[in-house]
């Protein structure tokens, strides 16, 4: 019975040992993947000089069941000069230049202008998640980036931020034929968002004036940084 015993514990140890292994090899197996198609995706947009590309934000209050929908047109060009033109539900032209965020409310008479930094660590607005390939290193300093599956049609990424008092996930849905990012849901507490992108124009030509703000001389500005 001893020698039964001992048998039955050694089968079980081996067996053990076999899950771990195959455990960690399957991890690394995931990063490896991982890696491998975030630095695909950052030689593509490494290649990008300037783009295009229209939005639609939706957000969805789960205690109130308020939708909110946001449409804009994003414009980028290297090296991080982007602009985005929000028409609806309020007109802004929200303007970054890699170091400031610069939000234009016209019928506000209200300008906002933050450090970028600020802004990408909380929010994951079209900006960040349009720029996900040459700005995911910088993600990943405070966030987990995850494989998490494909299908025909997208590569999917997982996003949860480190910082225990975040309580939020996003997943990226890339193109595997212009490995470009084409949606993205978000879920926190109590929220749900969902961002669809779609004709993107790449490297057209875009008026240099596109990315300056020259605000009026009757605007409010707050500077928060």
């Amino acid at each position: 019975m001893k020698h039964k015993f001992l048998s039955f514990a050694n089968c079980v140890l081996s067996l053990a040992i076999c899950i771990v292994v195959f455990s960690l090899s399957f991890s690394q197996m995931s990063n490896d993947k991982l890696n491998t198609l975030l630095l695909k995706i950052e030689k593509i947009n490494k290649g990008i000089k300037t783009l295009k590309v229209d939005y639609m934000q939706t957000v969805v209050f789960e205690a109130t069941k308020e939708r909110k929908m946001t449409i804009g047109t994003l414009f980028f060009k290297k090296p991080d000069s982007i602009h985005i033109n929000q028409r609806t539900p309020q007109i802004q032209k929200i303007y970054i230049n890699g170091e400031n965020i610069t939000v234009y409310t016209p019928d506000n008479k209200q300008v906002i202008i933050d450090k970028w930094e600020n802004v990408i660590d909380v929010d994951f607005a079209p900006a960040n998640i349009v720029n996900f390939g040459n700005s995911w290193r910088k993600i990943k300093k405070t966030n987990i980036i995850s494989f998490d599956g494909e299908n025909k049609k997208y590569i999917v990424f997982k996003i949860i931020s480190f910082k225990k008092n975040k309580d939020w996930y996003i997943k990226i849905y890339v193109s595997k034929a212009t490995m470009y990012p084409e949606e993205a849901v978000m879920e926190s507490d109590g929220v749900a968002m969902r961002i669809v992108f779609k004709n993107y124009a790449v490297d057209h030509v875009l008026d240099k004036n596109i990315f300056r703000l020259n605000i009026p001389n009757d605007v409010e500005v707050i500077k928060l940084n």
